[in-house]
């Protein structure tokens, strides 16, 4: 199905019109940033660890009738997925999980449950590195609910940001997609514009560099 994991793409997204949120109000807080995205990778974020797709189907139930079973019912699907980065930024991080901006260099504790992200995460086909896979949310609401700090010993212990991301549907987009390369129609900036739709994709799309800035702390 998968090998590994490479990169992602966060941006802001406003909740009403679904489209990215750019500038000094999104993700990456800067008057200069046309296209609301950040870009996880080495560079930006110490590389990524996973992303863990759970609820990707709804749940079963059997129907019976004459002694037999008829029907399967099957409920709504409620995706979520936790992305794991060994060290986001911290500016980007708290901006994904809603956290409002003290304004002195501190970011309040609890998140806004309004914030929304559109999420794009870059794996490879299971027997082919060279091969990129991608599947992704449209519109969904970050949580870090815990960090467990414990004291160093004969090992580091460094905690990882694990960000759970629990989907919404955009309108009748669904929760998300996959994209696959070797699909006769894929298009990179097409996907792109699926994704992060209002933004400009361009830096995305043309090159397979990391363009991301050094990590910070």
């Amino acid at each position: 199905m998968s090998l590994g994991i490479n990169r992602a793409w966060i941006a802001l997204i406003d909740s009403k019109t679904n489209k990215i949120i750019t500038g000094i109000d999104g993700i990456n807080g800067r008057t200069d940033d046309k296209s609301g995205i950040f870009q996880a990778d080495v560079k930006s974020a110490w590389g990524l660890v996973g992303f863990n797709l759970t609820n990707m189907a709804g749940s079963q139930t059997d129907i019976y009738g004459s002694n037999r079973v008829v029907y399967i019912s099957q409920g709504k699907a409620a995706p979520q997925g936790v992305l794991t980065a060994n060290a986001f930024p911290h500016m980007v991080l708290n901006r994904m999980l809603g956290r409002k901006d003290k304004g002195n260099g501190g970011f309040e504790a609890a998140g806004q449950s309004n914030t929304y992200v559109a999420l794009l995460v870059e794996s490879a086909e299971t027997f082919d590195i060279e091969e990129p896979l991608y599947v992704g949310f449209y519109k969904a609401i970050g949580q870090d609910p815990s960090q467990n700090m414990q004291t160093n010993n004969a090992s580091e212990q460094r905690q990882t940001n694990d960000v759970t991301f629990k989907a919404a549907e955009r309108g009748d987009d669904g929760f998300g997609a996959w994209y696959y390369v070797d699909m006769p129609a894929y298009s990179k900036e097409h996907m792109f514009e699926d994704f992060f739709p209002g933004a400009d994709v361009s830096k995305f799309t043309t090159t397979g560099e990391d363009i991301s800035p050094a990590p910070q702390g």
